[in-house]
């Protein structure tokens, strides 16, 4: 036979018509069957599909990255702008509505000017009391950062007009209000 117009069977590897079906030799069907191409198809759309998903998580997560850098810049890069006021102002801002005093205060910058409470004896946070209100129970929590702040402390003493600088992290009309303390100042 002609190699153009001929092949080889799939299961006995005898020469036949390229156009047969079937073997005349073996009765072999020459086709794929279709659960065959059905299945060669459904192979060939999951590769594509987790080729196509890697390149896409490939580039959400630098996205994430450049987006995370970006932000990790921005901190670096933030310019504090401090709010003054009282600890009795800010008394005054939770006693009259906590909600409102939260949406002015949470997440501020402030520089409050107030008395020194009690000094946490593991040198871990101190309070800020009211200069004014000799009967404050409430004080501002005051968390301690750094060793530098810790020496600051141990020069003062309970009852010392002094300003602190940080950052309020909490508001609540139980507890009062939470700083991260960035500065310490004698007044």
């Amino acid at each position: 036979m002609n190699k153009e117009k001929s092949k080889i069977c799939k299961k006995c590897k005898e020469e036949i018509n390229k156009s047969a079906k079937v073997c005349p030799k073996c009765g072999s069907k020459q086709q794929f069957s279709k659960l065959a191409l059905i299945l060669i198809f459904l192979f060939v759309c999951i590769v594509i599909n987790s080729v196509s998903n890697e390149s896409s998580e490939s580039e959400s997560s630098s996205i994430v990255k450049t987006e995370e850098t970006f932000t990790n810049q921005e901190d670096k890069e933030e310019i504090k702008e401090y709010m003054k006021v009282t600890k009795d102002d800010l008394d005054e801002d939770l006693e009259s509505n906590a909600a409102n005093a939260k949406e002015k205060y949470y997440k501020k910058y402030v520089e409050i000017s107030g008395k020194l409470g009690t000094i946490d004896s593991d040198m871990k946070y101190f309070s800020l009391m009211s200069s004014t209100d000799e009967w404050d129970i409430l004080g501002i929590h005051c968390d301690i950062k750094n060793n530098d702040q810790k020496e600051k402390l141990k020069t003062l003493k309970k009852d010392q007009d002094i300003i602190v600088k940080g950052k309020i992290t909490d508001v609540g009309e139980v507890l009062g209000y939470y700083l991260d303390v960035e500065e310490i100042i004698e007044n």
